[in-house]
């Protein structure tokens, strides 16, 4: 949750909302309705199967073109790349993505 405080954060300098969401079809039926700029997804995330997750997202009109960012612990490389390999538009290391956080968002809100 510290990481997702840093994101609610990021995205408040930008002017931007975020809107939490912990599971799988929680994620995929807010994307639906809100039509969100971008979908962040923590891959270390218990009660998310990211690259199932990503497939349902990309195969549905709605959510197909929303981008989507991972970001995991370094270790979880096979992780990652399924992410990659399932449409994940960006997947980061959590140090990249914490480095590089505010250029992240920042390319993909629209204000």
């Amino acid at each position: 949750m510290i990481f997702t405080s840093k994101i609610m954060t990021a995205l408040d300098s930008l002017k931007a909302e975020g809107i939490k969401a912990i599971r799988s079809e929680e994620i995929f039926s807010k994307a639906q309705d809100l039509q969100p700029d971008l979908i962040i997804i923590d891959l270390n995330l218990n009660g998310i199967e990211a690259p199932a997750l990503i497939n349902k997202l990309r195969s549905y009109g709605a959510t197909k073109q929303i981008p989507i960012v991972c970001y995991s612990p370094n270790l979880l490389k096979d992780q990652m790349k399924a992410a990659k390999v399932a449409g994940a538009t960006e997947v980061y290391p959590n140090s990249q993505m914490t480095s590089r956080m505010n250029q992240i968002l920042g390319k993909y809100i629209q204000n």
